[in-house]
C-alpha cells in the first residue's frame, strides 16, 4: 500500500469513527427523552427470528446501549434448535463446560455454536465478552412470563430508522460493595475488555487485574463474567434496592411506563 492509499484509508476510518460517534450521541439523546418501554423477551424473539440485527453497542457511565437495524428484506437468518439452546444457556450465565456435559457434546462444539449464534444476531465477539443487554434479553426470552423491561427509542440514519434499546449498567449495584480499584476493573470487564486491555488502561500488570477480578468472582460466587452479570442483573446475593430503578424482585427496569412492540415507530 502506497502513502496515498494509506492516507485515503485513514480518512475513511476517521469518517467511520466520526459517524459512529455521531450515531451514539443521537442514540443517547433519543434514549434520554424516551418514556417508552419494551419487554426484553420481545427483543430476544425478534433477534433470534432475524427480524433485526445489532449494528452497534456501547456504554455510558450509567447505561448500556444497543442499536438495532430492522430487517425487512425477507432474507433473514433464523436462530433455532440446538444452536439457540446453546447460545441461550451461555448468555444466561451457564459455563460452557457444564453445558457440554448436560448436552453430551464436546466443549469445542459448544464454543463454536455459541459464536455462530452470536454472529447470526449481528455480533462479532466471543460469548465471554458479549454486551450485557443481550444477556438480559436471553434471560427474559428463556422465561415465557418474563417481564424485564428496557427503554426503547428511535434514531434516523439516512432513510433507515434504527432502534435504540438501553438498560441501567448492572455494575452500578457494586458501588457500595467494592473498593474503587476493584469497581473500576469490573466496570471495564462488564464492557467486554480483555484482561490485558484493562491492565493497559489501569497502568498495571495483567496479573494484578486477574487477581482483582478473581477476588470479585469469589466474593460474588460467580464462575466468570457471564455468571457475574446474571447475578448483578437479578440481585442474586446482593442487598435489594441497591440500584435505582430496581423492582422489588431485583430485576432492572427501564425508565418509562409505556410498553411497545419493537416494530412500532
Amino acid at each position: 500500500m502506497n502513502h496515498q492509499d494509506s492516507y485515503v484509508r485513514s480518512l475513511k476510518i476517521g469518517q467511520l469513527n466520526a459517524d459512529a460517534a455521531s450515531l451514539r450521541q443521537l442514540a443517547v439523546a433519543a434514549d434520554t427523552a424516551s418514556l417508552t418501554e419494551v419487554n426484553l423477551a420481545l427483543l430476544w424473539r425478534e433477534l433470534v427470528s432475524g427480524l433485526c440485527r445489532a449494528v452497534d453497542d456501547f456504554f455510558t457511565d450509567d447505561r448500556c446501549y444497543v442499536v438495532l437495524k430492522p430487517n425487512f428484506d425477507g432474507a433473514r437468518t433464523v436462530l433455532d434448535g440446538r444452536r439457540l439452546e446453546i447460545l441461550q444457556a451461555v448468555l444466561c450465565g451457564q459455563g460452557q463446560k457444564n453445558i457440554a456435559i448436560d448436552l453430551g457434546l464436546a466443549p469445542s462444539t459448544i464454543a463454536l455454536n455459541a459464536r455462530l449464534g452470536l454472529e447470526s444476531l449481528g455480533l462479532r465477539c466471543k460469548p465471554s465478552r458479549v454486551h450485557p443487554l443481550f444477556m438480559l434479553a436471553a434471560k427474559a426470552g428463556s422465561k415465557p412470563s418474563g417481564k424485564q423491561a428496557a427503554t426503547l427509542s428511535f434514531v434516523a440514519q439516512g432513510a433507515e430508522q434504527l432502534r435504540v434499546v438501553s438498560v441501567p449498567r448492572p455494575d452500578r449495584r457494586l458501588f457500595r460493595v467494592l473498593p474503587p480499584a476493584e469497581l473500576a476493573v469490573i466496570r471495564h470487564l462488564v464492557e467486554g475488555l480483555r484482561y490485558d486491555e484493562i491492565a493497559h488502561l489501569r497502568g498495571t500488570s495483567t496479573r494484578t487485574i486477574a487477581n482483582q477480578i478473581t477476588a470479585v468472582f469469589r466474593r460474588m460466587r460467580a464462575s466468570g463474567r457471564n455468571e457475574l452479570l446474571s447475578r448483578l442483573f437479578f440481585a442474586e446475593g446482593l442487598e435489594r434496592g441497591l440500584l435505582p430503578g430496581a423492582t422489588s424482585d431485583g430485576v432492572v427496569s427501564a425508565r418509562g411506563t409505556e410498553s411497545a412492540d419493537l416494530r412500532s415507530a
